[in-house]
């Protein structure tokens, strides 16, 4: 493979002194490792959901500690994409967001390297760390590589031909396109969404085949039992699942943010991640909603983040649910996500422990019946088993519970063997179910002439609560979830 050389390779390593180029400074060396790390990767393919493998001894951006590799995530094609489709429209200024710990620094990487490949940017400044980076490029072929102070090479800041990559840090008006990256925190970037062409996109945290992908290539040593453990906390962190996973104090920190976090804090940050205390950024993650990557919604981290904070909340726990379930009926994009995350666990606490539910039969509008009250009568559970698809249920015993350890299962949240029954926990009106899912499901698992699938719902919601169009031949009814 024939690498391109840095431009003026054979000069001294000093940053650029060529007229145009702002306020300078000509005492700072420009690393090898760095020069040599843009060789290598504009020679490079960018595979989309693979791996950017540097060759040895070459690293990302010349940082050792970044190490050689990085996972291409479909998510950082998408953003790109969506930027240059709002470029086109005369779009100049991105914020892009999302959960820490997730790779937006990673990102800067394969968007100056697509720039300057697929977009013949010849210009681009990248502010990081408190030092200030200048690449031009010829062609996307070859580079020249500068590098100063916060304030140097202002000059290209006022070309709109100049992308302006910015990890963490104030972004000016300019007349540069201007991309930073941040944590959610509306400090750091509430004057510049005041700036004219400003558009905040946000960044997905990472999938359970992207930590895996990522853990058998640059972390293999780590055991996959450890991290599906820590993902059981964290979430889909790699900082923390991967990198971070045989750190103490970083894994003591949950423990510690969930201490200093109490419920108000909570649901601060579910309402309005910009403005939530850091920490609470431990508990509560920012789910993206499309792949326009324009609107989030919040959810709480992990379900043992839910069991913590429910045990914070002591007797307090039933108000602050029925207050937070409360909010997501009249503000449902911006609560209900967390909202379902609490109250599925008590949902489960509740159904395990037995006792008389009240339940009605929903019919379609179609069928004239009588939708009559009556009550379901579960024993005490003491077996629980976890399942990652329905493929997974086995029959355990008669008194087995299965429980979902993925919150996005698409056809159901729970399992009971007495009787034979789907449960699927909500506390929304639903309109449609997966049905091949559902129909699937209900058809293996369940015996006897009549499949029951059943909605769980808080008391609010059980007189109002509709028929789903799903197929016919399964029985829906709802069922109503005491406050207790």
């Amino acid at each position: 493979m024939d690498i391109m050389a840095v431009e003026d390779n054979d000069a001294s390593p000093t940053t650029d002194v060529s007229p145009g180029c702002g306020r300078l400074s000509s005492s700072m060396q420009v690393p090898d490792d760095l020069k040599i790390f843009w060789q290598a990767l504009l020679a490079l393919d960018f595979p989309v959901g693979s791996f950017l493998n540097l060759p040895s001894g070459v690293y990302l951006l010349g940082k050792k500690c970044w190490g050689s590799a990085l996972l291409v995530r479909h998510c950082y094609r998408g953003l790109f994409d969506r930027m240059m489709d709002l470029h086109s429209s005369s779009e100049c200024r991105f914020l892009i967001t999302g959960t820490p710990g997730i790779g937006k620094s990673f990102f800067a990487v394969v968007l100056m390297g697509w720039l300057a490949k697929e977009k013949k940017v010849s210009t681009i400044v990248f502010d990081t760390s408190g030092v200030r980076y200048l690449f031009t490029f010829n062609n996307g072929m070859s580079v020249g590589v500068a590098v100063g102070h916060r304030k140097d090479f202002t000059e290209k800041l006022m070309n709109s031909a100049t992308w302006w990559i910015i990890d963490t840090g104030t972004a000016l008006e300019r007349g540069a396109n201007t991309v930073l990256l941040s944590s959610p925190n509306r400090e750091l970037y509430k004057e510049f969404l005041k700036l004219q062409g400003s558009n905040v996109l946000y960044m997905p945290i990472w999938t359970d085949d992207e930590i895996e992908k990522c853990r058998s290539q640059v972390f293999p040593t780590i055991d996959l039992g450890l991290v599906r453990a820590l993902r059981s906390r964290w979430g889909n962190i790699p900082r923390y699942v991967l990198e971070k996973a045989a750190n103490v104090s970083a894994q003591h920190s949950l423990d510690d943010a969930i201490s200093a976090c109490n419920w108000e804090d909570m649901v601060t940050c579910i309402a309005d991640p910009g403005v939530a205390k850091d920490v609470s950024h431990k508990l509560v993650h920012i789910k993206v909603k499309d792949d326009q990557y324009d609107q989030m919604i919040t959810k709480v981290a992990s379900s043992y983040v839910v069991q913590k904070m429910e045990a914070k909340a002591g007797y307090e726990l039933v108000q602050e649910l029925q207050n937070l379930i409360h909010q997501s009926t009249w503000a449902p994009k911006i609560f209900s996500a967390a909202a379902g995350d609490f109250f599925e666990s008590y949902t489960h606490h509740c159904l395990q422990h037995g006792g008389f539910f009240k339940v009605r039969h929903l019919c379609s509008s179609l069928i004239e019946e009588t939708q009559q009250e009556t009550e379901l009568m579960l024993h005490l559970s003491p077996e629980i088993h976890e399942f990652r698809k329905v493929e997974d249920l086995q029959q355990q015993g008669i008194r087995a519970y299965y429980v979902s350890c993925i919150d996005t299962f698409p056809s159901m949240d729970a399992k009971l063997q007495q009787p034979d029954l789907l449960i699927l926990i909500t506390i929304v009106q639903m309109s449609v179910v997966d049905l091949i899912r559902i129909t699937a499901a209900a058809r293996r698992q369940l015996s006897g002439p009549k499949q029951r699938l059943y909605f769980s719902v808080p008391s609010c919601m059980f007189e109002s609560f509709k028929f789903v169009d799903i197929s016919r031949d399964i029985e829906q009814w709802v069922l109503e979830v005491p406050w207790m």
